[in-house]
């Protein structure tokens, strides 16, 4: 593909330079450097022995979120983003916006997506001097080059007057398009161009099920499989805060038609984020894999393939009769389904494996220690999407943090200091982690955990900031 700029009433040239082992494009935007090419993407490890890298950002900036790649995490600073060898923690490239590099510019200036497939790349950040507009750029995600720079304007109706215009919300990124709030449904604009590709508005007496008085939608409400999008809607009058039933719908992100539709039998229930507003929501959960979801459903806590929404399994509790309402399934697919019991009495912690075909229990482990302070497998709801943060499946065990030496359960220390592999195979023995705390342990730090080509990542976020980033392998 080829490189692209897109300007308003101007026109620009890159100029090409060799800088010591890398190659620096500076471009109007920013600074755009390739520091290794053809990397190629080490395998997720299936089991976890020991530290295998670390990485900080250099002085002059902060690492602020991470985004798993192709070839290893992403990196969000507060003024671009670098690439990082998932298999040894190198950087692979980055790209630094010119417009934030001085700190009253930073502030929330930037946003930052991976594309579904993890092909690309996106950032959208405020320009320094003007309201008019965004600035956007788009990057091959795996070699760092540069496919577009461009300048975006939000639609007028969207846009005050004398204010900067909001920043795109790049959180639902399909392989080519970007959400937003359009009218009473939302609108799939092209990564590339920032046109509208195509929109979904109910009909006048359904309401799709996101919080549309944020500015972005709510995790629990909208998601998206590789290039399936799958949402709640509610038709009919409010329920007063009632247990209800409404339609679970999946659109091809390329666009926008139809794939399936369960009608009337997706469970709604009040959003605990806005009870004033007595917002419904419908609970539906990702898997690791992204071609397999859970759902809330008229038959239970239902097991669906993203594609086609086939039902797997009807309900998983008919696997796991212990498990909470909720459901504390952890990662399921075709072949096996995981399962968390969460107790905070003298039980421990109880991760349980069955074959999804048969119901089959395969495994059950049960985590050491019966202290709720030993094993912080938080948060408590555990069928949130943000719950899997600190404890993932993988393909020969489960990883958790924990909370081994000293540790205390208040509000004023909680923090993580280790992680736990524990194996599928009871007869395989478990292996603890040291993790290294970036700063005292006097305020809430649980490190997250996120599967990444090449490695394993654990980093804590303080103050909004990210110390350091962690490589397992």
């Amino acid at each position: 593909m080829n490189k692209k700029l897109i300007f308003v009433g101007s026109t620009a040239t890159l100029a090409l330079a060799t800088v010591g082992a890398f190659l620096l494009w500076p471009t109007p935007f920013g600074d755009h450097r390739i520091i290794a090419q053809n990397v190629e993407p080490a395998e997720t490890p299936g089991t976890i022995q020991e530290i295998s890298w670390t990485w900080k950002p250099d002085e002059k900036t902060t690492a602020q979120s991470v985004f798993i790649g192709p070839a290893g995490p992403i990196v969000m600073h507060e003024d671009g983003v670098s690439a990082l060898d998932g298999s040894d923690g190198t950087e692979i490239w980055s790209y630094r916006v010119n417009d934030l590099r001085t700190p009253s510019s930073r502030s929330d200036s930037i946003r930052v997506g991976v594309t579904s497939d993890r092909e690309y790349t996106v950032l959208a950040w405020h320009p320094r001097e003007t309201v008019e507009y965004v600035n956007m750029a788009v990057l091959e995600s795996a070699s760092g080059e540069l496919i577009d720079e461009y300048r975006f304007s939000p639609a007028e109706e969207e846009a005050d007057d004398g204010a900067r215009p909001p920043l795109p919300s790049l959180e639902r990124l399909s392989t080519d398009t970007w959400l937003e709030p359009d009218g009473d449904g939302f609108a799939a604009l092209s990564i590339f161009t920032g046109e509208k590709k195509w929109e979904y508005i109910p009909n006048p007496e359904c309401r799709i099920l996101h919080n549309y008085y944020h500015e972005n939608f709510e995790d629990f409400s909208v998601l998206i499989g590789t290039d399936t999008l799958v949402f709640g809607r509610y038709c009919g009058e409010d329920p007063n805060g009632e247990l209800v039933f409404g339609d679970l719908i999946a659109l091809n992100t390329v666009n926008g038609e139809e794939k399936w539709k369960i009608e009337g039998r997706a469970s709604l229930e009040t959003s605990e984020t806005s009870m004033e507003y007595n917002d419904l929501k419908v609970g539906i959960k990702s898997m690791w894999e992204p071609d397999y979801m859970t759902a809330a459903t008229d038959k239970g806590n239902s097991l669906l393939e993203v594609e086609s929404g086939r039902a797997i399994i009807d309900d998983t509790r008919e696997i796991f009769p212990e498990s909470p309402s909720s459901s504390g399934v952890l990662d399921a697919n075709e072949k096996r389904v995981i399962d968390m019991a969460r107790s905070i009495d003298d039980a421990p912690l109880a991760l349980t494996t069955a074959d999804t075909s048969s119901g089959e229990i395969e495994s059950t482990t049960l985590l050491p220690g019966s202290y709720f302070s030993h094993y912080l497998t938080l948060p408590a709801n555990i069928n949130s999407s943000s719950a899997r943060s600190n404890i993932i499946p993988l393909d020969d065990g489960v990883l958790t943090t924990a909370c081994t030496n000293n540790c205390e359960d208040t509000t004023e220390i909680n923090h993580t200091d280790s992680v736990i592999f524990t194996p599928s195979s009871a007869q395989e023995d478990e292996n603890t982690i040291d993790l290294p705390l970036a700063s005292a342990a006097s305020t809430q730090k649980e490190h997250t955990l996120m599967k990444s080509p090449g490695s394993i990542i654990a980093y804590t976020t303080s103050d909004g900031k990210i110390p350091e980033i962690i490589g397992l392998g």
